[in-house]
């Protein structure tokens, strides 16, 4: 239990790099769509080969990799939002006929119903990253064999 707290903790605190990173990206007007695409479907994919590149992610199910994948494209997304809607808006206020003017029209509305947006495209890019991520695990499993489970003898004589 202890080892499955501390990959989530991992998980979450990578999958929030990612979507600070890709917020910071998507500042720049010719990367904005692939930055944006990338974190709301590739998220989860991205995350685990990096994590069994680094051998921090061992055999996984295609349902753990829906699980996994929906808490990395949430979490994602909402380091995406920390670091985009600032920025966005600060540019929709210095230049009036800019792309991000519609994120600071957002952002002026009200601060619940910015909150409100991002959880709810938030839960959009959790439901997307679940289906990559199961895509994902299906086919590192096709891939890699499942490892031997080693059966144990235990003799317990009276």
């Amino acid at each position: 239990m202890l080892s499955n707290k501390f990959f989530l903790k991992k998980l979450l605190i990578l999958s929030g790099l990612l979507g600070l990173i890709l917020g910071v990206i998507t500042i720049v007007p010719f990367i904005c769509n692939f930055s944006f695409f990338a974190l709301m479907i590739l998220a989860a994919p991205i995350m685990f080969v990096y994590m069994k590149k680094l051998n921090m992610l061992g055999y996984v199910e295609p349902k753990q990799g829906a699980i996994y994948g929906s808490i990395i494209g949430f979490i994602s997304f909402l380091g995406f939002s920390i670091s985009f809607v600032p920025l966005a808006t600060i540019i929709g206020f210095l230049y009036k006929g800019s792309f991000y003017l519609g994120v600071s029209l957002l952002f002026r509305s009200g601060i619940f119903v910015t909150f409100m947006m991002v959880i709810f495209v938030a839960i959009l890019s959790s439901l997307m990253n679940a289906f990559s991520g199961l895509v994902t695990m299906y086919i590192y499993n096709q891939i890699e064999p499942k490892p031997e489970e080693v059966p144990t003898d235990i003799n317990i004589e009276s």
